[in-house]
């Protein structure tokens, strides 16, 4: 049976490990960018739902007090 030399081996050997070992590092790369997406997705969802939310209390604030100024670390108006 013929074989090649064994230094060739060894570099066989660590080309193919390290070829490998990039496709895994492509394909976490992927999963977590798929994640991001959903992640992002989520979070537009939650920020629409909390520009409604705030936008809907300015107008309670407003139907009590008026069109007002808040100082939102005091809660001083003007």
């Amino acid at each position: 049976m013929n074989t090649i030399e064994q230094e060739q081996l060894a570099r066989l050997t660590e080309l193919n490990r390290s070829f490998r070992d990039l496709k895994f590092q492509i394909a976490d790369i992927e999963l977590s960018l798929e994640r991001l997406k959903n992640q992002k997705k989520a979070t537009l969802v939650n920020l629409e739902v909390s520009v409604h939310d705030l936008a809907k209390y300015q107008e309670e604030l407003t139907a009590k007090y008026g069109d007002i100024t808040i100082n939102l670390q005091t809660g001083e108006y003007h």
